[in-house]
């Protein structure tokens, strides 16, 4: 029996050995395991960008709109794009035909211009007989110079009597089109615009109570009203003077970064900067973790990411201010963050 025990105890303090370096090293590898890569950004004391908030519009300049119209009374044959459209310059808009009001118009004015030549003629040789006088003569000249004009207007503005199609003088979008096909055209009747996508503005309401902080020149930010926009520049080119009767608001236009795509009528939402505050402490707004509508920051200490509960305040799109729980020039982690448990340890990158 004490053989039995000893060969038990023996086994039980050979595994212990055994077991011991192997437990060491699982502890080794969860320790290296646990060191996170974070990158750092210090709290500092700076002013803070101020906005006012404003909601409109992505509509075209009145210089981005080509205006169709025709200076003769026209039935449409064809149309060939739809309101939204995007075209190509030279791209066909639209099939016009003088109705017969417009083309006996144009008949008339050749006649005149006919009649009145075989007038003049005719009074030149009664003058070159002496049966016709200096006033007969000039007056005969007169009413030629004057169905001459006549025909010539005519026929600059018909073009000939067949069908004429409009094309899109630049590269944009159909803003509206009001023709149907079969449909009668007044003369010099706007019936569709084209917008060029270089004239698109922000057309934006303010209130009344903080106009007197936007200025020309002054720096936007905006995104359109839909899921996932991304955030993007502008310039206010102009700020009204008065209130407008339907929103209540006064209206600011603003033009986008060129390189911007945006898509006509579109809704946006718009912050514009008019300054800058006193300093106060701030850190990146990637610093700021939020979890049940509380925010926390990880300050790095001596190697290790420490939780720490924040008062938040302005937020400027770039930067948060820290009303309490931070001191100036404390180390926070901005990427990496989101990993991080309260004492794990860090390298800072």
């Amino acid at each position: 029996m004490a053989l039995k025990v000893f060969w038990i105890v023996a086994f039980a303090c050979a595994h212990a050995l055994i077991g011991a370096p192997a437990a060491h090293a699982d502890e080794d590898d969860a320790a290296v395991a646990t060191v996170a890569s974070v990158q750092v950004a210090t709290a500092t004391l700076a002013p803070m960008r101020q906005y006012i908030s404003a909601f409109g519009t992505l509509v075209f300049s009145a210089d981005a709109l080509q205006t169709l119209s025709v200076p003769y009374q026209a039935r449409v044959v064809r149309v060939d794009v739809v309101a939204g459209q995007l075209v190509r310059k030279g791209d066909a808009l639209v099939e016009l035909q003088p109705t017969a009001a417009a083309a006996l118009e144009l008949q008339r004015a050749d006649n005149d211009a006919r009649f009145a030549d075989t007038q003049l003629a005719r009074t030149r040789e009664l003058f070159a007989q002496h049966l016709a006088t200096n006033t007969d003569l000039a007056a005969a000249e007169q009413a030629a110079h004057n169905a001459q004009a006549t025909q010539a207007s005519a026929q600059a503005r018909f073009g000939g009597l067949g069908e004429h199609t409009l094309r899109a003088d630049h590269a944009g979008v159909v803003a509206d089109i009001a023709a149907r096909a079969g449909e009668i055209i007044a003369a010099d009747t706007a019936f569709a615009h084209v917008g060029d996508n270089a004239g698109l503005r922000l057309d934006l309401g303010v209130e009344p109570s903080a106009i007197a902080q936007a200025h020309a020149g002054a720096p936007v930010r905006f995104h359109l009203l839909q899921d996932g926009a991304a955030q993007r520049k502008a310039v206010v080119e102009r700020v009204g003077g008065q209130i407008d009767a339907a929103s209540r608001l006064i209206p600011v236009v603003a033009k986008p970064d060129a390189d911007t795509q945006l898509t006509p009528g579109a809704a946006v939402s718009a912050q514009i900067e008019t300054g800058t505050g006193k300093p106060v402490l701030g850190v990146p707004r990637a610093a700021v973790l939020w979890q049940d509508s509380k925010a926390y920051v990880f300050v790095v200490q001596s190697g290790k990411a420490r939780r720490r509960a924040v008062e938040v305040g302005a937020d400027d799109g770039e930067r948060i201010e820290i009303k309490s729980g931070l001191a100036a020039n404390e180390s926070v982690v901005t990427l990496g963050n989101y990993e991080l448990e309260d004492g794990m340890a860090v390298k800072v990158q």
